[in-house]
């Protein structure tokens, strides 16, 4: 996938609809929608771009660090305790 197909992509991301359309409703106001629409924006973008090059800059220095078998192993196997742990509450009904 090139990088353009990645941000065409996006525009059917189900989790970017659920979060725009959730802040719009709770925090968009009844009136001039518009004005307060392009704010949001700008500032889901202020807030989006350093985001995405920090999570893109650590996921390549994961990968560098991950090149090695052994922390690659390790890594996966910490990843799988750690998802199987998150089910025990569901598990056990304890909360």
């Amino acid at each position: 996938m090139t990088f353009l197909q990645a941000a065409a992509f996006q525009w059917i991301n189900p989790k970017a609809w659920t979060m725009a359309l959730t802040a719009a409703s709770a925090y968009l106001p009844a009136g001039d929608r518009g004005t307060a629409l392009l704010v949001m924006a700008v500032v889901f973008g202020a807030i989006n771009l350093p985001s995405v090059g920090l999570w893109a800059a650590m996921g390549v220095s994961l990968q560098r660090f991950l090149a090695d078998p052994r922390r690659l192993r390790t890594f996966n196997v910490v990843a799988a305790l750690t998802l199987a742990a998150t089910l025990y509450p569901v598990v056990t009904g304890k909360h």
